[in-house]
């Protein structure tokens, strides 16, 4: 079984239906609404979710390993369809960055017209990802599929699961990352293991700033981010 390192250790994802019963509690509601585009999207998912597996999303953390199973099947579709691609990542990495925005004080920035490209940062901890670009190596992992790629305003490049780091919080963070034991390649790429990631990744950032005499949260801005080409 191929396995990868650095990635948290999540139970792997059942073959069947997830149970709709683990899914009552109430949503989590964000202090803020999102982006009316990235709302769209991420409704989206919800109804395709619903629609191939019964089970509603809400964006808890507690519905990514249904996503993560809609996400496994998704890439059969994917691959045989290119044209499916961009639509089924732009969907559920918006969904994905949505549950991640209300877990941690977080924002959108949405930099053109491609969701590919669009970050979540975050408030307290200098830290952005990219949720699209997640998505779309979790449906895209031991094939390459060009002509999808060809689908996006421009080219990918770099790697799809970085995160964007200050120096110093990137040893730490990989340095707590390199504790974890090896999991299989299917976890390692899931929205779930992922979360898990950037939870490990906060809570490093601030171990180190606490070692080091600093603030544990900072008071960030989107005027503290700096994007390549701005």
């Amino acid at each position: 079984m191929n396995t990868k390192q650095n990635g948290a250790g999540t139970s792997p994802i059942s073959a069947e239906r997830p149970a709709e019963s683990a899914l009552s509690a109430a949503a989590v509601e964000p202090v803020t609404p999102p982006p009316s585009t990235v709302e769209d999207l991420a409704e989206g998912c919800v109804r395709f979710v619903e629609r191939a597996l019964g089970v509603r999303l809400d964006y808890r953390p507690e519905t990514l390993p249904v996503l993560d199973h809609y996400l496994e099947q998704a890439r059969g579709a994917t691959s045989e369809r290119v044209e499916a691609l961009p639509v089924i990542a732009h969907m559920a990495g918006a969904y994905f960055g949505e549950v991640i925005r209300r877990r941690h004080a977080s924002w959108w920035r949405l930099d053109g017209e491609d969701p590919t490209y669009w970050q979540v940062q975050f408030g307290s901890v200098y830290l952005a990802f990219s949720p699209v670009l997640f998505v779309r190596e979790t449906l895209t992992r031991g094939h390459r599929v060009d002509a999808a790629l060809d689908l996006a305003e421009d080219s990918l490049s770099g790697d799809p699961a970085a995160l964007e780091l200050e120096e110093d919080d990137r040893e730490a963070v990989a340095a707590r990352l390199a504790e974890l034991p090896s999991v299989s390649e299917n976890e390692y790429y899931a929205p779930s293991t992922r979360l898990e990631v950037i939870d490990i990744a906060v809570d490093a950032i601030r171990s180190r700033r606490l070692a080091a005499g600093e603030d544990t949260d900072a008071a960030l801005d989107p005027g503290d981010y700096e994007r390549g080409g701005d």
